[in-house]
């Protein structure tokens, strides 16, 4: 009875898994037959940024990067060695023309300057006076020419004596600030050793790297003031334009950049304090010479296919793009001038450029 119902047991297992097995097998078969829905793919449609064009200033204004630097840097020093006994000036401080900055101990000095000065009166008193006797044949010539040599030799170390003597104290050379103090008092220097690095105060120089294409557009004397002109633009003033003048300009180009060094000279208001090594910004302006429509676009809006500048304006009502060739004023600067292609009522791409193609939908990137 029991190995019965076991069989029966099994027999109802077996058909609930065959059951199984061809509804499963039946569901997948009808998956793979059957066709997935999928959306229709309309046309693309690409975002771009919206520009519209500028028209230019008739003043065209080129900006390039500067270091002030000092217009006139001495570094100052003694020709004699010893120990520095006064040293009254400090950093940043201004100075007149033949002010004291440093002086030796001049104690050593002194008696050298007072012996020489001795000797010099004792070889002068023989030799008046054997130059007198020569004058009556009382004195050979050969002993009149002994007195001529000592007196020159007493007077040579004379003027040594009382040069050293001088150079023991430093003046300022002229109108300026001390830059950096180079010792401290009472520290024993050798001839030569910098004391002090001392600088003009009254003009600063600002030096710029410029294409060999924009050096006609600087103003280089008075002539050239009505329409070109040269100001200097501190990073830590920007508000604040100061005129400048052209100074130099170095005539080999870097062998790396292809530039010139261009050096402008200012007067440094004072509101500000200006010191070498700030940053700054160079700005030339001056009258365009282009004729006709003149408008203005970003740089990165311009593109280049090898042969044409080009840019993509926008067709408004159709909400598409077309290429347009356009001609470039030469410039340097986040925008540029474009003196043909373009007039101040279109609107051009101002990115996303690099993805559009003729005739392409886009829309305003917002």
């Amino acid at each position: 009875m029991f190995a019965k119902s076991r069989r029966g047991l099994y027999c109802c297992v077996n058909s609930l898994a065959f059951v199984s097995f061809v509804i499963i097998t039946t569901l997948s078969l009808s998956a793979c037959n059957g066709e997935p829905e999928t959306p229709s793919a309309g046309p693309l449609v690409r975002p771009v940024i919206f520009i519209k064009v500028a028209e230019a200033e008739a003043s065209q204004v080129n900006q390039f990067p500067a270091v002030i630097e000092a217009n006139q840097l001495s570094e100052l020093a003694f020709q004699v060695g010893g120990v520095l006994q006064e040293l009254p000036v400090n950093e940043s401080q201004q100075l007149n023309r033949g002010e004291l900055i440093a002086k030796l101990d001049q104690r050593d000095l002194k008696s050298s300057r007072d012996s020489a000065t001795a000797q010099f009166q004792v070889a002068e008193s023989e030799y008046q006076r054997a130059l007198s006797l020569s004058k009556t044949n009382a004195i050979a010539a050969s002993v009149l020419q002994q007195r001529k040599t000592e007196f020159d030799v007493s007077k040579a170390q004379l003027e040594r004596a009382e040069k050293a003597l001088a150079d023991s104290v430093l003046r300022a050379p002229f109108d300026g600030v001390v830059a950096q103090k180079q010792v401290e008092n009472l520290q024993t220097v050798s001839p030569g050793q910098v004391v002090v690095s001392y600088m003009s105060a009254d003009t600063l120089e600002a030096t710029i790297d410029m294409p060999a294409s924009f050096i006609a557009n600087v103003p280089k004397d008075a002539a050239d003031r009505e329409d070109r002109q040269a100001f200097v633009i501190l990073d830590a003033a920007p508000n604040q334009l100061i005129e400048a003048k052209f100074k130099e300009a170095n005539l080999l180009a870097d062998t790396a950049s292809q530039t010139y060094a261009i050096t402008f000279a200012f007067r440094p208001p004072e509101s500000l304090l200006i010191l070498p090594g700030m940053n700054a910004t160079v700005e030339l302006r001056f009258e365009s010479q282009t004729e006709g429509a003149r408008v203005a676009v970003p740089l990165a809006a311009v593109s280049n296919d090898g042969e044409n500048n080009y840019v993509w304006a926008i067709d408004l009502t159709a909400m598409t793009v077309s290429k347009r060739n356009v001609s470039l004023e030469q410039g340097v600067g986040k925008m540029v001038v474009v003196t043909s292609g373009l007039d101040k009522s279109d609107t051009i791409v101002g990115a996303g450029a690099a993805y559009l193609s003729e005739g392409m939908q886009i829309r305003e990137w917002k």
